[in-house]
């Protein structure tokens, strides 16, 4: 990858730019090993090696004790952050330094310098102390008795059995319960991270791995859900060579079944830090208004500093408007496939079919349509009395920074955007004939053998029309604009198309 800066040089960004071109950002160091025991870093992965300035970061990885239990063997791990340059020079200065502290009859990091009784955590979270003891997130470490220890960055580390996770604080959430009192923040330069397992004074193992502290040039930023939508993004980045964030921000910690320890000012500040810089490529679909990190915490966090309408922010959208469909055809049903594709340059509104037929209010993707129109650019055409759906989507809009809101919670609430979109039915000769005004939402509902559940898009339409007796016979133009929360009419949202009613 190629870090492209946007001013004119400097001997220290011609240096990053030469690291980067040669390859030398994604360094990976084999473990030294001694005594049976073999560390490995698994992140940051290969994948997500530049962060960006300021980013906290976990350091996880994997012990294998050859054999040994940790009882056997007890050791801590410990994470060394320096600059990369430094170390090659033999000057070791390191900028971070965290250290586990394991019980010495275990091996383990005991359950009583875990403080499970945290506050920060997310309210919804619910998972009991047996199951978070097996996989703890290193950011609930303390030491037993000395309440005041849980805010000192250079305890947060965990070993476990087979893993270890160490917290390394980079700057972006210094302000939040933390005891933070580092001289710089982890910025611009290339780092390297050094784990070792040590026993006393004897070092029995030990990785590292070099990281970039930068921007990520290009970036995707989507709602992962449901699971078809998910993998069609992964593969449109990987296909495009944009990057995707799957290794764990800090503060949103993946316990050993599945469910996920939130603490929701870290995360999301890390998550919203990587939005604010490079160029975002945004994918819209099922981008809700509430309990959404794309859009209270992502779109929310770029619509703060005034970037939404930045030329280095792309939005996309899928052609059909899903990313499959099943439809009705003359010889039973077909499922057409969709791809993700770009906002025509300048447009905020884009219409990608229309349905007639048979319409349910309650709308399931996974179910067949009806009769469908996937071109708007050769006309529309129903019969009298036949339910008519217009489908489209819109982007964000940057509001006014007085109309973006930072909530204490690490959200954003955005005060404005497209919210409806008035259809003119126009006779060449009559004039307008019929107009009516929509809101802009989809709700999508889905089903699986625990239940049905819905997801409510704020970007998204499927219009339903039940068409006056006044349009039969007749071909229309039929005008449609968009406007915002306030009235106001969006450029870029003016489309047209023709409608026969036969």
């Amino acid at each position: 990858m190629l870090m492209i800066t946007k001013d004119g040089g400097g001997g220290m960004k011609k240096y990053l730019k030469t690291i980067l071109v040669s390859g030398c950002l994604l360094i990976y160091f084999p473990a030294l090993s001694a005594e049976g025991v073999v560390i490995s870093i698994l992140a940051p992965s290969a994948e997500e090696q530049v962060l960006e300035s300021g980013r906290d970061f976990y350091v996880i990885g994997r012990i294998e004790r050859e054999g040994k239990s940790p009882e056997d063997m007890p050791f801590d791990i410990r994470v060394d952050v320096a600059e990369t340059g430094l170390v090659r020079d033999g000057k070791m200065i390191p900028l971070r330094i965290v250290s586990s502290r394991v019980d010495p009859f275990t091996g383990l990091t005991p359950g009583r310098d875990i403080y499970f009784r945290y506050e920060g955590k997310a309210p919804w979270v619910d998972i009991n102390r047996e199951e978070l003891y097996r996989s703890p997130p290193p950011d609930l470490v303390y030491r037993h008795g000395d309440p005041e220890s849980f805010y000192d960055p250079t305890l947060k580390a965990v070993v476990t059995e087979g893993r270890f996770a160490v917290l390394i604080q980079g700057g972006v959430t210094k302000d939040f319960d933390t005891s933070y009192n580092y001289p710089e923040d982890l910025a611009w330069k290339l780092y390297r991270i050094i784990v070792t397992a040590v026993s006393g004074d004897k070092i029995l193992a030990q990785a590292e791995e070099d990281v970039m502290f930068g921007t990520v040039q290009e970036k995707v930023l989507a709602r992962f859900s449901p699971d078809e939508h998910m993998k069609e993004v992964v593969s449109f980045a990987e296909e495009n060579g944009f990057r995707i964030y799957r290794d764990l921000f800090p503060g949103y910690w993946r316990c050993a079944d599945g469910s996920v320890y939130e603490i929701p000012r870290r995360w999301r500040a890390n998550d919203a830090l990587e939005y604010v810089g490079g160029r975002v490529h945004a994918v819209i679909y099922n981008i809700k208004e509430k309990r959404c990190a794309t859009q209270e915490v992502e779109i929310g966090r770029m619509a703060f500093e005034g970037w939404l309408d930045s030329e280095d922010v792309l939005y996309y959208h899928y052609d059909i408007g899903e990313p499959s469909l099943r439809f009705e055809t003359w010889y039973g049903s077909d499922i057409k496939k969709g791809k993700i594709v770009a906002f025509e340059n300048g447009d905020r509104l884009e219409l990608l079919r229309a349905e007639a037929g048979d319409i349910r209010d309650r709308y399931y993707p996974e179910d067949m349509i009806g009769t469908v129109d996937w071109n708007f650019h050769d006309s529309v055409s129903v019969d009298p009395d036949i339910p008519l759906a217009i489908c489209g989507v819109v982007t964000p809009i940057q509001p006014m920074l007085s109309e973006v809101i930072p909530n204490d919670d690490g959200t954003f609430e955005v005060g404005n955007r497209i919210s409806h979109i008035r259809y003119r039915f126009v006779d060449m000769i009559d004039g307008v004939l019929h107009e009516e005004s929509k809101e802009v939402f989809l709700e999508r509902k889905y089903r699986n053998s625990d239940g049905e559940w819905s997801l409510g898009s704020i970007y998204e339409f499927r219009h339903f029309f039940d068409l006056p007796e006044i349009l039969n016979g007749r071909i229309m133009t039929v005008y449609v604009n968009a406007y915002d929360k306030k009235g106001v009419k969006i450029d870029g949202t003016s489309e047209a198309f023709y409608l026969r009613i036969r």
